[in-house]
């Protein structure tokens, strides 16, 4: 399942426990790990039922099992898994266990691939990981409740439990495996665009850093590959990360929290400015132009760099609850994302992460209203506000992943597309000169070049993949018009 690159080797520490460390130095973009998933299924809250071989939509049900799922397109599925339903010990267990309780499928895949003999064996790194029960049972946010109705339940009262040879199935075990799974899982693509989990012990077992030194790539069929994303030097811990970069430092601990039952002291972590990007900073209230950040090793309020004025950790809370609230109530209203970035603004750094928040959506709706010219307001202001958006969130991209970044790429891709058409609008409407036309498509050339090569470590049948190709597109016509225009 797992083949580790000649480059790296296992070490081990108490904080870390068994981990990987570069065995000599290392270039960017150089493979580290390969490896194919354990098993992949839906998100635990999906209702609707999936092909148990190819994972689209499905509305039928295998014949010979009578259990799972399968689509037009594919006759069987795992061979274990449907013998186990139609002529094993499953065969007396009720057929509609997934059709009325489809969160479980991943409980299930695990549970059968623990049942057979010639698969058990892939499984133990994941189910030998100690686990303190008590510690998710009454500190994950109500998680534990919502699993032991949605999932724990339907196991235990299928009749699951009974046909299960291998081992003891009881509440306690499933509660550990719904644990497990979820921290050894990374969001993976399904060919229909929806998402799912990917199950992998090694990938998902390296070290948590908020600035991760690696980079993976999944192709169609979820095998992965990591690589590292930066030079590494030899002794270098293998890190990976399990938050969102473009979340604040409070905000990924917390996740880091719920997801894993970890606390993170990275550099980044540490770090009141956030790597120079104040993504966390309030504004002063006393004097213009300063910027308040956390004081981490102290009282927990925010301290204005400039003057020493304090914030109030209390109410900085408060204002974030606020803003919070109002994004999840915002359904996709250009008016409303707007008038809460002009509200907010003075009272957070241009950088903070709730703004990025505001903005990331501003350019999305913009992109749609721009492709659908479907607001009165001059196309050509749309892309200048659309141009300057996807700007504003480059350097932040850019400082919390850094060496070879998919995010960055997405983050590159956006300001290219939007940049090429307001370009193009510019120069057909005499907004500006031949010369500056050129000097322009020749500075997105150099940023759809940079976008290029900061995926080529995609496969070609992946979301990045299909990327690449309309990047490319997008060169094409640059170049095309810098061979009619003349080159400078």
């Amino acid at each position: 399942m797992q083949e580790f690159s000649e480059k790296v080797q296992s070490a081990y520490e108490e904080k870390l426990g068994r981990h990987l460390v570069a065995s000599i130095n290392i270039e960017a973009g150089e493979t580290l790990l390969e490896e194919a998933p354990l098993l992949v299924a839906p998100h635990w809250e999906c209702g609707q039922l999936k092909c148990a071989q190819c994972l689209q939509e499905s509305y039928i049900i295998c014949k010979r099992c009578q259990v799972y799922p399968l689509c037009m397109d594919c006759d069987e599925h795992d061979d274990f898994e449907c013998k186990f339903f139609s002529t094993g010990a499953g065969c007396a267990i009720n057929k509609d266990l997934l059709v009325k309780n489809y969160g479980v499928c991943a409980l299930l895949k695990l549970l059968l691939l623990l049942e057979n003999p010639e698969t058990r064996a892939n499984c133990q790194t994941l189910i030998e990981k100690p686990i303190k029960l008590e510690d998710y049972r009454h500190n994950d946010g109500g998680m534990w409740q919502e699993h032991e109705e949605q999932l724990v339940k339907p196991i235990m009262s299928s009749g699951l439990p009974e046909a299960i040879k291998f081992q003891e199935v009881t509440s306690d075990l499933i509660h550990a495996y719904c644990i497990r799974i979820d921290s050894h899982a990374f969001e993976v693509t399904a060919r229909d665009g929806d998402t799912l989990k990917g199950v992998y012990i090694c990938g998902a077992s390296l070290p948590h850093h908020c600035v991760p030194n690696t980079v993976l790539a999944l192709d169609e069929q979820f095998n992965m590959k990591l690589y590292a994303a930066v030079p590494l030097k030899a002794g270098d811990i293998i890190y990976n990360s399990y938050t969102n970069p473009l979340m604040g430092t409070t905000q990924r601990q917390h996740q880091l929290r719920l997801s894993r039952h970890q606390e993170c002291s990275c550099s980044r972590c540490l770090d009141p400015t956030e790597l120079g990007t104040h993504m966390s900073s309030m504004k002063c209230r006393q004097c213009p132009g300063g910027y308040a950040i956390c004081d981490l090793s102290g009282s927990g309020d925010w301290v204005c760099e400039g003057c020493g004025a304090v914030l109030p950790a209390a109410e900085v809370h408060e204002l974030l609850a606020e803003v919070g609230a109002a994004l999840v109530e915002v359904q996709g209203e250009l008016p409303v994302f707007e008038a809460l970035l002009a509200q907010y603004k003075p009272l957070l750094h241009p950088n903070h992460f709730l703004l990025l928040d505001i903005k990331q959506n501003i350019a999305s709706i913009l992109r749609a209203a721009i492709l659908m010219n479907s607001l009165a307001e001059p196309c050509k202001k749309l892309l200048e506000r659309r141009v300057q958006l996807c700007g504003d969130l480059l350097p932040v991209t850019r400082a919390v992943v850094p060496g070879i970044s998919k995010l960055y790429a997405i983050a590159l891709f956006e300001f290219l597309l939007a940049s090429v058409d307001l370009s193009e609008m510019q120069f057909a409407e005499s907004d500006v000169t031949k010369q500056e036309y050129v000097a322009q498509l020749t500075r997105l050339r150099a940023i759809g070049k940079e976008a290029l090569d900061l995926l080529r470590l995609e496969p070609e049948n992946s979301a990045e993949g299909y990327l690449v190709e309309r990047i490319g597109m997008e060169l094409e016509r640059i170049e095309s018009d810098l061979m009619k225009y003349g080159r400078l």
